[in-house]
């Protein structure tokens, strides 16, 4: 290794674009997740709430019908009669229902009216075929309402109350992780790493003087960009990493920033490397009947 010469040019590595790139891309996923909680808490479960309910309606109306046309004395149930009934009628709610449905819902609800108005479609395919039919027909027709048909599968069962205080939950842990992933954007984007001829200066602000460094980790460099450097201060001997991914990259036709700099620590470096070894040179080492061990081969040990 040669000598160090604080004639040295500086070699700065910022922030590469493929750290700014990952990084918003995480921020456009927790935004994505963070609005999919708020909008499922705050609309589609409760939604989904209101359409099960209604469809219990449905169900229940069948049932109804079935049973008043058996009871009908000797004639078939009489259209005016079923109306009367329905249009009295309210859907079957839980203690809670201001908690689990669309906060513009007036309650009670009553009974749609084309379950009102049902009855020559009951009278005709039977109380619970002419409720599932007219379901269908109902579920179809809230596009003219809503702009868009209800799903004519209701969901086995309802979303609780505390199903949708979660999603608000799992919105504030998105929330949490873009301002966390804001602060290290933010941070990274103010921050370099440079070295010359007698020191290296770290992201964070040290200054480590090449004669104070006592080894190297490069395991990590050639497949990942990272590598380890310990060096001594004050009696104690600490360590700095080198993200190569973050600060430099590797692209040739930017001059390979990162390489550069390493480049440039091994230059002045005078300490133990920590390395793999390939099996070819292990062989070469067997052959020449070398008993001394490397500083390469107790790392690997």
């Amino acid at each position: 290794m040669s000598s160090t010469s604080p004639t040295q040019e500086t070699i700065i590595c910022k922030p590469t674009k493929w750290f700014l790139w990952r990084a918003l891309a995480m921020l456009t996923m927790f935004s994505v997740f963070a609005f999919l909680f708020f909008q499922d808490g705050m609309w589609g479960y409760r939604k989904k709430n209101l359409h099960f309910y209604v469809h219990q309606a449905f169900i229940q109306a069948g049932v109804e019908f079935q049973k008043m046309q058996n009871e009908a004395s000797g004639s078939k149930l009489l259209e005016t009669d079923w109306e009367s009934f329905a249009s009295q009628q309210t859907v079957n709610l839980p203690d809670d229902a201001e908690a689990i449905l669309p906060k513009d819902t007036e309650l009670p609800i009553a009974w749609p009216e084309m379950l009102v108005d049902g009855h020559a479609v009951m009278a005709e395919k039977g109380g619970q075929n002419g409720a599932t039919q007219l379901w269908e027909d109902y579920t179809a027709s809230m596009e003219q309402v809503e702009g868009k048909a209800w799903d004519i599968d209701p969901g086995e069962k309802p979303m609780k109350a505390g199903k949708i205080r979660e999603q608000f939950i799992a919105m504030g842990v998105a929330l949490a992780l873009i301002a966390v992933t804001l602060f290290f954007l933010i941070r990274t984007l103010g921050r370099s790493i440079r070295a010359d001829g007698t020191k290296l200066y770290t992201q964070d602000g040290r200054e480590i003087p090449y004669a104070d460094m006592v080894r190297i980790d490069k395991r990590k460099w050639d497949s990942k960009g990272l590598a380890l450097v310990y060096y001594t201060e004050d009696g104690e001997e600490k360590k700095a990493k080198i993200d190569g991914m973050v600060y430099g990259q590797f692209k040739e036709e930017d001059g390979a920033p990162a390489e550069q700099l390493f480049s440039r620590i091994m230059e002045n470096f005078k300490g133990e490397v920590m390395e793999y070894v390939s099996a070819d040179e292990l062989d070469d080492d067997d052959d020449q009947g070398t008993e001394a061990e490397s500083p390469a081969d107790s790392a690997k040990a």
